[in-house]
């Protein structure tokens, strides 16, 4: 069976989560993709010292920019 979508956001960070709560009133059929398992809850999602200074969820990719240059963008993500 074929299931029908009006709109399929991929990712909900800022960009997309932003972009489903803007949709969600308007009656369309939305899908979210999310890369990655749930995130497990526990004490340490709520500090800020261990997500942003220990990066505990810091994406470990490796991306280029437009001159070939390589740095690690300052996303999370539980894979």
């Amino acid at each position: 069976m074929a299931i029908h979508y009006d709109v399929i956001i991929i990712g909900t960070g800022p960009g997309g989560g932003t972009l489903a709560y803007k949709l969600a009133p308007s009656g369309k059929k939305i899908l979210l993709l999310e890369r990655g398992d749930y995130l497990p809850r526990e004490k340490n999602n709520w500090s800020s010292k261990t997500v942003f200074l220990d990066n505990k969820y810091k994406a470990k990719e490796t991306w280029k920019d437009k001159n070939g240059g390589t740095f690690h963008p300052g996303i999370r993500r539980m894979c």
